[in-house]
């Protein structure tokens, strides 16, 4: 059992574009001072559940309204252990989700705090790989990004079907 383990949950957060899935990411200060892009996330509250709370987060980061987040699938979980980083007694479990942004991009903002610096709200599958420099994260943002278009190739095959009936 990992002592003093922090759960978070976030979100890779998607919106449907001419262009295709468009993601969101968030610039911020690291604990080791250095810039990075992430998926927003936060600590998992008592009694709340893992979705409740990715959804929350992002909601608080984002200024997003929540009513305009839809809850995908759980898309896994990545874990940092002092051990493995030698910093500090820091052991964090972050579980994400699949999120899609159903409101306009241009109403997305930073929200001040938290040591975040700016925000980059049409993302493609391509910048987020260059961008992230976490293995795990893009690993994850590639599931993500491959469920997000299956879906969306089902969609219009869908649509067409109905078209023809």
């Amino acid at each position: 059992m990992v002592q003093n383990l922090i759960r978070s949950a976030g979100g890779f957060v998607y919106y449907h574009s001419d262009n295709g899935p468009r993601y969101l990411l968030i610039k911020r200060h690291a604990l080791s001072g250095k810039i990075e892009w992430v998926a927003p996330k936060g600590k998992i509250q008592e009694g709340e559940k893992a979705g409740q709370t990715a959804l929350r987060e992002i909601s608080e980061e984002t200024g997003l309204p929540i009513n305009q987040l839809k809850l995908g699938p759980e898309i896994g979980t990545t874990q940092l252990r002092s051990t493995d980083t030698g910093r500090g007694n820091l052991n964090k479990d972050v579980t994400y989700f699949v999120v899609e942004y159903t409101g306009d991009p241009d109403n997305v903002k930073i929200i001040d705090g938290e040591w975040y610096l700016g925000i980059h709200k049409r993302a493609s599958m391509q910048d987020v790989l260059e961008l992230v420099y976490y293995t795990d994260m893009r690993e994850y943002m590639r599931e993500a990004h491959t469920l997000i278009t299956r879906q969306d190739k089902n969609s219009k095959v869908k649509d067409a079907f109905m078209k023809k009936l």
